[in-house]
């Protein structure tokens, strides 16, 4: 009985550990392809992944659940598009460089709860 974890973050979120966080308490940090086990007392229990300032949506996972951890596409695009408006910006004009800017902002608040996803794959 248990819940495993993997991570599959693949170059984007590759160099740093992801923490994992099972009900609030962080248990274990996960290189890229790493896999962990959670031996659950309980018939669902709540996690969350962490990186630094980036992190997920906590979601309740039952028991015997495979969980991949995964970079949200989402969170990655705006990201990148909001580099390259501050770097386009510096050659166009000072209006660029503050959508830019504006875009990092959002990005950064966007990706405190959602730069991973947590898909779990069977239950």
């Amino acid at each position: 009985m248990g819940i495993q974890i993997k991570r599959n973050t693949g170059v984007m979120g590759g160099t740093m550990p992801v923490s994992l966080l099972v009900e609030g308490q962080k248990v274990k940090k996960l290189s890229n392809n790493e896999e962990y086990r959670i031996d659950a007392n309980q018939s669902a229990v709540k996690i969350k992944a962490n990186q630094m300032y980036f992190g997920s949506a906590e979601i309740e996972v039952e028991d015997q659940s495979i969980v991949e951890i995964k970079i949200n596409q989402t969170a990655l695009l705006l990201l990148v598009l909001s580099f390259v408006f501050l770097f386009v910006g510096v050659v166009m004009s000072p209006i660029v460089i503050g959508v830019g800017v504006v875009g990092t902002i959002v990005t950064m608040i966007y990706a405190t709860k959602n730069w991973f996803d947590l898909k779990v794959m069977k239950s």
